[in-house]
C-alpha cells in the first residue's frame, strides 16, 4: 500500500475516534453509537457493550447533571490493510457532577482519570467504523 493511502486511512480513523469523544461530551449518543460497526463492541466499565442498542442503553444510565470532557492525545493508527486499522490513544477525562445543571464552568482540582484506549476500526460501506474499543484505566486522580 502506498504511503498516501495509509495516511488517508490514518486521518479518517483518527477523525472517527475524535468525533466519538466529542459526541460523547456533547450528549450526542445516537451519533456516537453510529460510529460503531453494526457488530462493534465497546468495552466500558467492566462491560462489553455489543451493538448500538446496548451502547445506547448504557449511556441512558449516565447522570444528566454531570459535565465531562475527554481530551484525546497520543493518537496512533496502524494500518493493517485497506479495510482494517488498529488504534491506540490516551484519554484524559475531566468530570464534575454537583447534582444540578450548571451554566458556569465548574471548578475542579484535577482530572478524573486517564484512560489507555486500544481498538480496531473497519472500513464499511458507510466509511470507517469502530469495530472494537476498550477503555482501560491507567490512572485515577484524587479529588
Amino acid at each position: 500500500m502506498q504511503r498516501d493511502a495509509e495516511r488517508a486511512i490514518e486521518w479518517d480513523c483518527a477523525q472517527v475516534l475524535t468525533r466519538f469523544f466529542n459526541d460523547f461530551d456533547q450528549w450526542r449518543y445516537a451519533d456516537m453509537a453510529d460510529l460503531f460497526a453494526p457488530d462493534g463492541v465497546w468495552h466500558r466499565q467492566g462491560q462489553a457493550l455489543a451493538g448500538r442498542a446496548a451502547i445506547l442503553a448504557a449511556l441512558a444510565e449516565r447522570s444528566t447533571t454531570q459535565r465531562v470532557r475527554h481530551v484525546v492525545t497520543n493518537v496512533q493508527i496502524e494500518v493493517i490493510d485497506a479495510d482494517t486499522a488498529a488504534s491506540l490513544l490516551y484519554v484524559t477525562a475531566y468530570r464534575h457532577d454537583s447534582g444540578a445543571k450548571q451554566a458556569d464552568p465548574p471548578r475542579i482540582r484535577a482530572p478524573y482519570l486517564l484512560l489507555v484506549v486500544p481498538g480496531r476500526l473497519r472500513r464499511t460501506s458507510d466509511g470507517w467504523k469502530i469495530a472494537r474499543m476498550e477503555m482501560n484505566r491507567a490512572f485515577e486522580f484524587e479529588a
